[in-house]
């Protein structure tokens, strides 16, 4: 049987598709039934070769996929394709999945194996998908943070460092001045997004404690990982712009509290970032290029989503548990959204040049 180890250290060394579609799969038995292969951009996919596979559970479903693939000089080879997130720390999750097939023999009973394994999957992809939004969000909320601290006067950078609350469960990821600012981070080519609350989409409403917000900005932020030689940004090098920035404005003191906001988020997925000892580890250590930077104005009637109104006939409803997506267009109106990382900032900040 191949061991965890030893599948590993064949993953370690499979190399990328040279383009589209191109694979070179590495099988891990001379059976020729499990194997792995990395896509153009470098993701890991195994290969299960057979009869399609009917995955139980609508994570696997989701992950999987069952295509015919053309070889040169050989019959096509009918295979069942598990795509597994991004970024490069799920290697080791890849060869624990494998390694599992092989152990309850896919060689001689594919179908059997899988229903044994599939839980497993299920579990390991499930886990995967809220390590890498965490470290997506991570991206985007840095990203806005450090282009407010460049784009600030210097008596301005420490209080807006203060201000970013997406390090923990909060109502909201930044407030300044009255305006709520929601960011929302991305690989799709849409503005599309998980919603987790109607409090998520319109602004806070004044009370007798707190003066509530004028507005709210949604900040839908697009990343791709960065092709080589491109133009990229990783959490090291967005965390190193901030605290340079806290350094340049005489705000020094604020450091240590920054470092420690950082490491705390998406500590609870298991990826929290500390940066003095993981600067050079994957997964922290991925490039990003930014697609896009949307800032859309959720005050505006014509941007048609769930509100708190919409709920409120349904007294036995909290309108705060309601989850749903919301696919924003790149355009709705003149002004909405506000486009470009420099103008959303000039926007937050209420600057007019």
């Amino acid at each position: 049987m191949t061991s965890y180890e030893a599948v590993l250290d064949q993953i370690n060394v499979v190399p990328a598709g040279t383009f589209g579609d191109d694979r070179t799969i590495t099988w891990l038995t001379d059976a020729k039934v499990v194997g792995i292969a990395r896509n153009s951009r470098g993701h890991l996919e195994l290969f299960l070769a057979g009869d399609e596979l009917r995955p139980r559970t609508d994570i696997v479903k989701t992950a999987m996929h069952y295509h015919s693939w053309h070889r040169d000089s050989q019959p096509p080879l009918n295979a069942n394709r598990i795509c597994l997130p991004a970024l490069g720390h799920f290697d080791p999750v890849g060869a624990f999945i494998a390694a599992e097939l092989l152990r309850e023999k896919a060689d001689v009973n594919l179908e059997r194996a899988f229903a044994v394994t599939e839980p497993l999957i299920e579990l390991a992809i499930n886990r995967m998908e809220i390590s890498e939004n965490a470290i997506l969000g991570l991206v985007g909320e840095l990203l806005l943070l450090d282009a407010l601290c460049r784009r600030a006067a210097d008596p301005q950078v420490g209080p807006i460092v203060q201000a970013w609350d997406g390090w923990r469960r909060s109502a909201r990821d930044f407030t300044w001045e009255g305006t709520g600012v929601e960011i929302k981070t991305t690989t799709r080519a849409a503005s599309s997004h998980d919603i987790h609350g109607v409090h998520q989409i319109e602004p806070t409403p004044a009370s007798d404690d707190d003066s509530g917000e004028a507005r709210l900005l949604l900040v839908s932020i697009g990343l791709c990982q960065a092709d080589l030689n491109a133009p990229a940004l990783s959490i090291p090098s967005l965390v190193e712009s901030i605290l340079e920035r806290l350094k340049a404005a005489g705000a020094s003191g604020l450091v240590d509290e920054f470092l420690t906001r950082v490491s705390v988020y998406g500590a609870e997925s298991g990826t929290g970032y500390e940066h003095a000892t993981m600067v050079n580890e994957a997964p922290f250590t991925t490039t990003f290029s930014v697609t896009f930077v949307r800032g859309y104005d959720m005050t505006d009637s014509a941007v048609q989503v769930l509100r708190r109104d919409d709920l409120i006939i349904y007294q036995h409803v909290d309108a705060q548990s309601v989850n749903f997506r919301v696919e924003l267009p790149a355009t709705i109106s003149l002004d909405n959204p506000i486009v470009g990382a420099r103008r959303v900032v000039e926007a937050i900040l209420s600057l007019n040049n």
